[in-house]
């Protein structure tokens, strides 16, 4: 590559710096599909406009050395431990003084299911994927894709050894820029998805609990599966989720016969430092047909007394949640019901934010907001157990978390809405809403569907050629 290059060092990780002309662009996808062993995990914000969006990240051989499927390990507790042993002392992991979001550490993939492991007295379906319920893999070394301050920057933790440097340098210098141009033959079928009466129903089984006084609030969701033609992978249907809906907290992770393809707007938890944040999405609306609709819609949206209601009660959820970990009187809603608008719905987002306490490792900040209160409901653990019964399927991926965490404790993990996982030639994916006492559940039909759109678009634009 022809372009400017720089070491760069700091105590307990080393880098190169390669900086891109404005024109200069990089398909990273084509780097896993010439490489899919040494690149199987990948972040990326396909989103643009916020800070939010900046980097991109992909995993260099990542070694998985803990996996939870049907033992009784407790993951949380065992990751913690990894976490602590391995852990490397590092120092000035800031470049041009922006703080370098990873430099070398963990990839995390939690499935909705190891909330039983959280909740010891939770009785909910098991996942019915070949996916295990989570992993953590130890990474040495990745590449981070900059978009705002056009960089690559190569990283790894390893002091004394240039190697995965080289070899990460020698794989771009080689890759085929052309690979995502290639048409793909072959087409994507419906096997099933749940009716819109059955959905409909199973919303004015939610409406009963909460007048029956057991919950205040309860995401459900309608499943989706698919067939899938020879001709297309993994990486074909990511590329064609992420141009139909871009998103901040997107990734693709393949493990095995498996692979998550995600697109998601929203952010589990992040950490820098002893700040902890967590960003709740509740309340929607779909996009307009013009510009005048859109504005039109996003009024509505926020003017709402039923989405305001239900996002204030989240709200309330998730400051509860990050309290368990954060210092007495730190927890704040440092941005409150504002409109982020998508390609295909409006959502209203606030920010919690709180500072850690002292001694909390990384696992025990997981499963203090494990899972998001969004995608539950209030309280929690009734509305887990009410979501098994009456979707009578384990979750998998849908609702879970995947992301990284640093050696200092720092991290980022998105929640898995927007998310497609393919097994061998099956896709499947879930959409859901919260369901309160004034739901209409028509509307919440249309409002999965409006969810599911971009995941629809992206499936359903392969063909026979």
């Amino acid at each position: 590559m022809k372009f400017l290059k720089k070491k760069i060092k700091g105590v307990g990780w080393q880098g190169l710096i390669i900086e891109l002309g404005n024109k200069d662009t990089f398909e990273l996808t084509n780097l896993i599909q010439e490489n899919p062993k040494k690149y199987p995990f990948f972040l990326e914000s396909s989103s643009r406009g916020n800070n939010q969006n900046s980097n991109s990240i992909i995993f260099y051989k990542p070694n998985i050395i803990l996996k939870k499927d049907k033992n009784r390990i407790n993951f949380l507790n065992k990751f913690n431990d990894l976490w602590k042993s391995n852990k490397v002392f590092q120092n000035n992991t800031r470049y041009r003084e922006k703080d370098l979001p990873f430099c070398g550490g963990w990839f995390l993939y939690l499935g909705y299911e190891i909330a039983k492991e959280i909740e010891k007295s939770l009785n909910i379906p098991e996942s019915p994927y070949s996916l295990p319920d989570a992993f953590a893999a130890r990474v040495h070394s990745a590449i981070i894709y900059n978009h705002v301050d056009r960089n690559m920057i190569l990283i790894t933790d390893k002091e004394d050894c240039f190697d995965d440097i080289d070899e990460m340098e020698a794989d771009l210098e080689n890759m085929n820029s052309s690979l995502d141009s290639e048409k793909t033959k072959g087409s994507i079928k419906i096997h099933s998805k749940g009716s819109s009466d059955e959905h409909q129903k199973q919303v004015k089984s939610c409406i009963d609990y909460i007048f029956q006084g057991e919950i205040f609030q309860a995401n459900l969701s309608r499943l989706w599966r698919f067939k899938v033609g020879d001709g297309i992978s993994d990486i074909d249907i990511y590329r064609k989720l992420r141009n139909t809906n871009p998103s901040p907290f997107a990734g693709l992770v393949k493990y095995e016969n498996s692979s998550i393809i995600s697109s998601s707007p929203e952010r589990l938890v992040s950490i820098k430092g002893s700040h902890i944040q967590t960003r709740p999405i509740a309340g929607t609306r779909p996009r307009g047909v013009s510009g005048l609709m859109d504005i039109e819609l996003t009024k509505e949206l926020i003017n709402s007394d039923k989405e305001k209601a239900e996002h204030l009660m989240l709200v309330d959820l998730e400051r509860n949640d990050i309290s368990k970990v954060c210092i007495p009187g730190s927890v704040r809603v440092d941005e409150m019901m504002t409109i982020e608008t998508y390609a295909h719905v409006h959502h209203i987002v606030s920010n919690i934010s709180g500072e850690k306490k002292k001694n909390v490792n990384p696992g025990d900040v997981i499963r203090s907001v494990f899972p998001g209160g969004t995608i539950t409901g209030c309280p929690k653990v009734r509305c887990m157990e009410i979501l098994g019964e009456i979707e009578q399927q384990g979750r998998g991926p849908y609702t879970g978390s995947f992301g990284y965490v640093n050696h200092n404790g720092d991290m980022d993990m998105n929640i898995l809405i927007r998310t497609i996982l393919k097994e061998k030639d099956d896709l499947f994916f879930r959409a859901g809403g919260g369901i309160v006492a004034d739901s209409v559940p028509r509307n919440e039909t249309l409002e999965t569907e409006a969810k599911a759109n971009g995941m629809l678009k992206a499936v359903g634009s392969f063909k026979h050629e």
